[in-house]
């Protein structure tokens, strides 16, 4: 199990002590505290703990919708609260950064919001104070509600992942806090801010509602708390000052909503009434029916008088109806490549994508999907096992497609979409990689044999050397359009890359996957293993243009580590702590298999499961393809305008996904976007009009009354 559930059970521990130890000063004057209190206190409000817990369970799912919205769409607020504030924030971490102050108020950050909620909820259940009760549970409720719209669609980074300079404080104390947080925080709810809004709705609720005085001590802390809450988020480096507007504008906007609907909500669901109900209705087998029927009936009587509310709530079931149909679009843009059933692997690259199956012993079907111009091509081929039984790969450039197979090499002319025959190659090469060039009129490739680099047309002819052979035997080579990049076994973290066509260029890059000592002893202490820099391997590389990806196993854990050649600078992408594989380079864009928790001493199967992130060079960015799951991802392939993975569910049933990496709406969220547009603008001027007529007649009724 991945690190980090210690110090959450420690947070929560300590939030339920404090928040219990606090009651003895925060009741009201006059009550008492018994054990049996608490035990009364579950029978009597049940159904508010679960309305209150259940928002745990829909904000994490939430949470991964949020992440894959994001990922899709790249919606990204932030620059322009950066416009507006600057660094504002920047200057409050720099003017009080202390280590003891940052220890102290990240706990502060996470315990005390954990005890605001937990004693907000159980302070008022257990004084039995059911008016207030009623009131802030639909209130925290409302709160989530309200900020989930902004959470989705108006995503704001922490600052201290934004601001130059600026540090996430809080997220880093600790390689376990650090692990903990990289698991539940997409990192880009910053608008508004829970951390303002939950605690100033609850002090909101108990001021309008506080009618006698008896949470007057309550509500000064919760003051209290607020002002220090506020300072906290901002000098941890994790939200901005307009997170802070938001939070109390959301804060307020609940408490009345919470108001509003309270009476008809607790008709239904107070607990004093519940087993009544029950036991009424299970009386007679008719009454659920009978009492539907009342039901329905009234809600007919309301909907044949048209007004301004059946106006209103035609407005927001169309609202939500259209945002639901676009959530759901930007969600899935990936999607299942037809036409083969259970692939055994897949490649991708340019706008490309072949995959094959074992049809029976010695012959394969390999399918070529066309994605621009959305066509496939299927074609079976013999496998020449007289040879020996050697694995299948299949190799894309710009001019051919490639399956090899030992000594045999079949041609698929991308140019005329047709096979061009069978060809056997001299040596069995230990590896092959294709140069894309694709004015060649034959495939140009660089062959592994025995150690050393050869370059070949269509693997026939005579070898071409580098033009800066290799000093010692090669374990590992990579190509892209005009350039190779290979490991030799004497420096196996070292990369060198070369030229062979256009600017002459060799480089040696020295791999550098170093992380802090403190998460590397979380790993150490997750497996029983070392990270052992100094026996450090490039196990995979991956190269495009000025870009270089390589995997690198340090015993304990491997990491991926993205090079930019020109300037030299290197960053590990995904998280350093949890396992990666499989990388894949192309369009700028970076696609790689990512676990999201450590495989550790006592492995949980459910935490194993392979998913697919991807990053993007130009903004620095990466992003989940997913909400975790329990399926296998695996192989994702980068190519133009798509990513594609295999992805292996719990039966082993295999099949090919793609990704879209552009939003492109489905023909029924555009037709669902136009009657939206149309039909919105017309209920709006009827409720207008309503409103007025409503209004008018409210006027002379109360002029009539008055004579």
């Amino acid at each position: 199990m991945a690190g980090g559930t210690g110090i959450y059970v420690t947070w929560v521990t300590g939030a339920i002590v404090t928040s219990v130890a606090l009651m003895y000063i925060l009741k009201p004057s006059w009550s008492r505290i018994t054990v049996s209190g608490f035990l009364d206190m579950f029978r009597r409000y049940w159904m508010h703990a679960i309305i209150v817990f259940s928002i745990y369970i829909w904000k994490d799912i939430f949470d991964g919708i949020d992440r894959i919205i994001m990922a899709n769409t790249r919606l990204d607020m932030t620059a322009y609260i950066y416009a507006i504030e600057g660094d504002i924030v920047l200057q409050i971490q720099k003017e009080f950064e202390n280590k003891i102050l940052t220890f102290i108020l990240t706990h502060f950050y996470i315990a005390g919001y954990m005890m605001i909620m937990f004693s907000a909820f159980v302070y008022t259940c257990y004084f039995d104070d059911r008016h207030m009760a009623d009131r802030l549970t639909l209130t925290i409720l409302m709160v989530y509600m309200l900020a989930l719209p902004f959470y989705l669609f108006f995503n704001v980074r922490v600052t201290g992942d934004y601001i130059p300079g600026m540090q996430t404080l809080g997220y880093n104390l600790t390689p376990e806090i650090q692990t903990w947080f990289t698991r539940i925080d997409p990192f880009t709810n910053g608008m508004p801010s829970l951390h303002i809004g939950m605690p100033f709705a609850i002090w909101y609720c108990y001021a309008r509602n506080d009618l006698d005085g008896r949470w007057k001590t309550w509500r000064q802390f919760l003051v209290s708390y607020i002002i220090l809450t506020a300072f906290t988020i901002l000098y941890l480096g994790i939200h901005w000052v307009s997170d802070i507007i938001g939070g109390l504008l959301v804060g307020a906007a609940a408490v009345h909503v919470a108001e509003y609907i309270a009476p008809t909500i607790w008709r239904g669901l107070d607990e004093r009434l519940f087993t009544h109900r029950l036991s009424w209705f299970l009386a007679d087998w008719r009454r659920p029916f009978i009492e539907a029927k009342v039901i329905l009936s009234r809600v007919w009587t309301w909907l044949k008088v048209p007004g301004s509310r059946q106006t209103g709530v035609a407005i927001m079931l169309l609202t939500a109806s259209t945002a639901g149909v676009l959530l759901w679009d930007t969600t899935h843009q990936h999607f299942s490549a037809e036409g083969i059933s259970e692939p055994s692997a897949a490649t991708g690259a340019d706008g490309w994508l072949a995959s094959y199956e074992s049809i029976d012993e010695g012959n394969i079907s390999v399918t070529m999907w066309n994605l621009s111009a959305e066509e496939s091509y299927q074609s079976n081929i013999g496998l020449v096992t007289t040879w020996g039984n050697y694995p299948v790969e299949i190799l894309i450039g710009e001019s051919h497609i490639v399956i090899w197979h030992g000594y045999q090499l079949e041609f698929f002319n991308i140019s005329n979409n047709q096979w061009e025959g069978q060809w056997v190659t001299g040596p069995l090469f230990d590896d092959i990689s294709m140069l894309s060039n694709g004015d060649a009129a034959w495939p140009h490739m660089v062959m592994l044999n025995g150690g050393d680099i050869e370059m070949r047309a269509r693997g026939m002819g005579n070898a071409t050397p580098l033009s800066y052979p290799p000093n010692a035997p090669v374990s590992l080579i990579a190509t892209d359009a005009h350039s190779v990049a290979y490991v030799e076994t004497n420096e196996p973290n070292v990369v060198h890359v070369q030229t062979i066509s256009g600017i002459e260029r060799y480089l040696s890059v020295e791999i550098d996957a170093k992380i802090d000592t403190p998460r590397d002893q979380q790993v150490q202490s997750m497996t029983d293993t070392i990270v052992d820099y100094e026996n450090a391997q490039v196990t995979k590389i991956a190269l495009e243009g000025n870009h270089l990806v390589a995997l690198v196993n340090l015993t304990a854990v491997d990491r991926l580590v993205l090079v930019d050649l020109m300037s030299g600078d290197q960053r590990i992408l995904g998280d350093p702590v949890f396992p990666v594989a499989s990388p894949s380079i192309g369009h700028g864009h970076i696609a790689w298999q990512q676990q999201q928790f450590l495989i550790s001493n006592d492995p949980n199967p459910d935490y194993l499961d392979w998913e697919v992130d991807f990053h993007i060079i130009a903004d620095n960015r990466s992003y989940p393809l997913h909400t975790p799951d329990s399926i296998d991802q695996l192989d994702p392939q980068v190519m133009e305008d798509h990513i594609a993975w295999r992805q292996l569910d719990d039966d082993g049933n295999s099949e090919i996904r793609i990704f879209t990496i552009e939003v492109v709406l489905e023909p029924y969220s555009s037709n669902v976007l136009q009657f939206f547009v149309l039909l919105a603008p017309l209920l709006i001027v009827m409720w207008i009009g309503q409103r007025l007529t409503e209004n008018e007649g409210h006027i002379l009724s109360s002029h009539t009354e008055e004579e």
